[in-house]
């Protein structure tokens, strides 16, 4: 009765929504097809465009095969080359844990029918992966929200919203915090998956409170729309799903591959009482690219808080906060590039609405805005070289007038802390003078730290609007959205934290799926001796993490008095040179090391790695921002501490022509002395780590995103860029773990 039930269910859901989807079996289950796969022994062939080709075993002569392809051709391979075909049974099968034959040809295939069918979610075991469909499906909606409450995960098609309700069940019924982790590239969909959680959770776990504060409606029927905003939610579940659009519109921007890329990294935790219901929530960023804050590539864009202000704030506004038009700011690299799909003066007022949703006062949102003015304008500072020595000089201050004026600083003073800064040589302070390229790169890296500071400012203001410490929950459901593993031609410091992280994830993975595995086999009375997967990765975590290794010694290096990127790099090269995990690439190369990962062998270069990792500052121009007569920019500075000056440097020699990298012991202030420095990547270290301390108490559910293709095209799936997405995104591995324990199951 109950499968009667549940077919009943599932053919009784909305046509449209259905053939998004759901499968029907008998479609597939075509015992002709199943008669012609046993005579012809198909097989998959490797092939460089297609990942693999088809084909059938004609004849076998010790170990080489010949195999017709299904173009026609006939090719002699190794028969280590070629991969076994599953049964037409298995054709577009949900759950690739079933498959007969668990292996990269098979995983692939089995994605790209379903992603051609328009299914675009397919279990992996533990996994859910996502293949980005690159345009909008009806699978949404709040009929199939309904669908999905209350199912257990294998009575309905895979879906997001299926892990989302497994991990709210498993909460309420065994009182044990969850998490999901979602990954993938940019533009693979991470973020739209992780505002399809917030939105379920939102519904479901809002429905008939009893203490429910309906927010009274306001705005635009486009934000709803795109936050999911319905009349069931209460004014906390409302704020919940104001988070997203904020947070979008001051950390998301246009890259190539992505029209709305985050560029930061999110752990959104929901905290829950005791009878299930939302109690409020806290969100944690990671690695806000800040640098596109001062510098975009081509067809790229810098945040889009930026266009939204630009193109739809009111002229009497703009005169307000001294904002000019587009085209006259250097740090918008490519003036005021519109995007297909966006329209930023509309987004302009959905920001605005959500900011209002969230209660973040018109006062709080004014002072916003003075600093983003304030961000603009410093790009617009033009500096020119004295004739008679190294000294730059201002061309003119009227930008800098206008800088001043927003951030409440005394207008001779600041350009005296920008051009002419005072440093501390024993008792007495003197006066360095500062080359132009010293007091460009200067006026870049205060940017850059004021940008981040106010995102900084807003990611707290959120979090203090949704906490609801009168009613702490008991329970919590978290949602990580991160950057997955990237392997480019030259890799960097940024590169490193976000490898680190995913190889740090995929060891919770590992842990997690064969623990869980190998739980089944002790239950089940099978001989097998246990066996930690998630150790295999240590050793690249070790040489990143532990003392000696490559962070330590970055540390370390900075430190040094005449240390440069290039010492760095042979410090490290003589420390892990003998390492399995760690290798020098060839001469010819300009990359500095190469390590090993679980995804594969990654070149880093370490240009610029000290000055990365110390993010100096000009100490005068920050003391007068933390001095500021503006309220709002003082308390954006109230923490100097952790500041390394700019001016400051390891020798007393005269400024070099270029910024330097060149660190030492004379740069450290009393409040460093005293150990309360911390380095970025110390910063990072420390805050990666307590992640994991909390996933680690979590119960984990996975979901890994796919990009098909790089022109984001509907239908088309490039093959060897979704393979080497599973690899990196730990797909494959799982497969490879699999393999070593008892990957086919029969049910008696």
């Amino acid at each position: 009765k109950k499968v009667i039930k549940f077919y009943l269910l599932r053919f009784t859901m909305a046509e449209e929504p259905l053939k998004y989807l759901s499968v029907h079996r008998e479609k597939v289950s075509d015992a002709l097809a199943q008669s012609e796969w046993a005579q012809k022994k198909l097989v998959w062939v490797p092939h460089p465009e297609a990942g693999f080709l088809s084909g059938s075993i004609k004849t076998e002569k010790g170990d080489e095969l010949t195999v017709e392809l299904q173009d026609g051709s006939k090719r002699t391979v190794h028969k280590d080359e070629v991969q076994k075909m599953n049964p037409p049974k298995f054709e577009k099968v949900e759950d690739m844990a079933e498959l007969s034959f668990l292996n990269e040809a098979s995983v692939l295939y089995n994605l790209q029918a379903r992603y051609f069918s328009g299914l675009i979610y397919t279990y992996s075991g533990l996994f859910c992966v996502v293949v980005n469909p690159y345009r909008m499906l009806p699978i949404y909606t709040e009929s199939v929200v309904d669908l999905y409450r209350g199912k257990k995960r294998h009575e309905l098609p895979p879906h997001i919203y299926a892990i989302t309700e497994q991990a709210f069940r498993n909460m309420l019924l065994d009182h044990e915090n969850q998490s999901i982790l979602c990954t993938g590239e940019s533009g693979a969909g991470k973020t739209e998956n992780t505002k399809k959680v917030i939105q379920y959770l939102t519904s479901v776990a809002a429905a008939h409170h009893p203490h429910t504060k309906t927010l009274q409606r306001r705005g635009s029927s486009s934000l709803m729309v795109k936050t999911g905003l319905t009349g069931s939610q209460g004014e906390l579940e409302a704020q919940l799903l104001q988070a997203n659009p904020i947070l979008e519109a001051f950390g998301n921007a246009k890259t190539v591959k992505n029209d709305n890329s985050s560029r930061f990294g999110k752990f959104i935790r929901i905290n829950f009482d005791q009878n299930g219901f939302i109690a409020g929530a806290n969100v944690e960023t990671y690695l806000l690219e800040k640098s596109r804050a001062v510098q975009q590539t081509p067809d790229e864009r810098t945040f889009h808080i930026f266009y939204q202000i630009l193109n739809g704030m009111t002229p009497q506004a703009k005169t307000e906060f001294l904002y000019e038009k587009p085209e006259a700011y250097t740090y918008l690299s490519n003036g005021n590039l519109a995007v297909s799909g966006i329209n930023d003066a509309n987004d302009y007022e959905d920001t605005l609405e959500a900011m209002n949703i969230m209660g973040i006062s018109e006062e709080e949102r004014t002072s916003v805005f003075r600093v983003i003015s304030a961000v603009l304008h410093f790009g617009n500072l033009k500096f020119k070289q004295e004739r008679s020595s190294d000294q730059a000089l201002l061309v003119d201050d009227t930008i800098a007038q206008k800088i001043s004026k927003l951030l409440g600083m005394p207008v001779t003073e600041f350009t005296k802390a920008l051009l002419k800064p005072k440093i501390k040589t024993g008792r007495e302070f003197t006066v360095r003078s500062q080359n132009m390229a010293q007091v460009e790169f200067s006026s870049q890296a205060l940017t850059k730290a004021l940008y981040e500071r106010l995102f900084k400012w807003l990611v707290a203001r959120i979090n203090r609007s949704l906490d609801r410490s009168l009613k702490q929950g008991s329970s919590f459901i978290g949602i990580l959205d991160i950057a997955g593993f990237e392997i480019f031609k030259i890799n960097s410091f940024e590169q490193l934290c976000i490898n680190y992280t995913n190889e740090k994830l995929q060891q919770l993975f590992n842990h997690t799926m064969f623990i869980l595995e190998q739980e089944e086999y002790k239950t089940e009375g099978i001989d097998w001796t246990f066996i930690d997967f998630g150790l295999d990765l240590q050793p690249t975590i070790d040489l990143i993490e532990k003392p000696m290794g490559i962070l330590s010694l970055l540390d370390e290096e900075c430190w040094f008095p005449k240390a440069t990127d290039k010492s760095y790099a042979e410090k490290i090269n003589r420390e892990h040179g003998q390492s399995g995990k760690f290798s020098k690439p060839d001469f010819r190369s300009k990359a500095d090391f190469t390590l090993v990962h679980y995804a594969g062998s990654v070149d880093y270069c370490c240009d610029n790695w000290l000055m990365k990792n110390m993010d100096p500052l000009n100490d005068n121009v920050v003391q007068l921002l933390a001095s500021s007569s503006d309220a709002f920019v003082a308390a954006l500075w109230r923490d100097t501490a952790n500041i390394v000056s700019l001016t400051a440097r390891g020798d007393d020699t005269a400024a070099p022509a270029t910024p330097s990298t060149v660190f030492g012991a004379q740069q450290r202030s009393a409040a460093t002395r005293k150990g309360m420095f911390r380095t970025v990547g110390q910063l990072y270290k420390e805050q990666l780590s307590n992640l994991m301390s909390v996933l680690t108490q979590t119960q984990p559910h996975f979901v890994r995103c796919i990009i098909p293709n790089h022109e984001k095209k509907v239908n088309k799936i490039v093959a060897h860029l979704v393979l080497e997405q599973l690899r990196c995104n730990g797909v494959l591995e799982g497969i490879r773990i699999c393999r070593l324990g008892f990957p086919n199951r029969v049910l008696f």
